[in-house]
């Protein structure tokens, strides 16, 4: 009787959703990931997910990732007396300079390039001048961070190869547009943009604002891949409320809450597969 061939393997890809202060909770959702054993062929990252995704890929040091994320000040990232921050936005439309996110960066990048990852890494950006979405994969990996983070009013548009970028997040909170193109069958989609059901007042509405946005964003991306034929794992942990994305005063908590969250999560799939003999 003939035998069949065994089943050629397909790629698990991981995406890294933008949310500022609250993108440390990936730390913990990676780190539950990996304990299980689901490692991917490509990360894709928008925004301050992308610094995780690229570091992972870098150097698979969850250990040290978690350690950089629990060392974050925000003065040290957003640094600037409140007149300094007013004066900012009056005269160039955004409060902070990017210099010292870009010293941070370069402190824990080096030169690197996508060419040292272990792993594919796409960094997701928005292109100013057409509205098009662009995903880095080749050159030096600095760079295209500081063009994904470049969040519009916070910071200023990055000038990168002759164009100008801002924060992938405009366009894709969850970075999807990296996995169309490739052989994947899995996305783990690390999201932060829970939302707690509350009254938000002052600039906390601002930010519920623009997550509820994101939550739109990630869950139409979530539906592109599916149409697409792949299985999607959206993975939401429910984060507590912070009024301000630039603040790290919660990161071990968040760490936590991710780590917590997907380890119930991969192990309610665990079981929900055996119920019905997956393996």
């Amino acid at each position: 009787m003939a035998h069949q061939s065994p089943a050629v393997p397909h790629g698990i890809g991981f995406a890294f959703s933008g949310g500022g202060s609250r993108a440390a909770c990936q730390v913990g959702m990676l780190r539950a990931l990996v304990e299980r054993g689901v490692t991917p062929s490509v990360v894709a990252g928008t925004s301050a997910g992308a610094v995780s995704a690229t570091w992972y890929a870098l150097n698979q040091n969850l250990d040290t990732l978690e350690s950089i994320w629990l060392a974050l000040r925000t003065r040290d990232i957003f640094p600037g007396s409140r007149l300094r921050i007013v004066s900012n936005f009056v005269r160039h439309g955004h409060v902070h300079a990017a210099h010292a996110w870009e010293r941070f960066l370069r402190s824990h990048f080096g030169a690197a390039t996508f060419g040292d990852l272990r792993i594919s890494a796409p960094i997701v950006a928005v292109d100013l001048w057409d509205g098009t979405v662009t995903a880095f994969e080749d050159g030096e990996i600095v760079p295209a961070l500081m063009a994904t983070t470049a969040i519009p009013g916070v910071f200023p548009p990055c000038e990168y190869r002759g164009r100008v970028y801002v924060d992938g997040g405009v366009l894709q909170h969850l970075p999807v547009a990296p996995f169309i193109a490739r052989p994947v069958d899995t996305v783990y989609a690390l999201d932060c943009s829970y939302l707690l059901p509350a009254a938000p007042r002052g600039l906390s509405l601002i930010d519920r604002c623009q997550r509820i946005a994101a939550r739109a964003n990630a869950d139409a991306g979530s539906a592109a891949l599916v149409a697409r034929g792949i299985h999607v794992h959206l993975i939401r942990p429910p984060l507590p409320e912070i009024d301000d994305a630039r603040s790290f005063g919660q990161t071990a908590h968040l760490i936590e809450t991710g780590y917590t969250f997907t380890s119930m999560y991969l192990d309610g799939l665990e079981s929900r597969q055996q119920a019905v003999g997956v393996h």
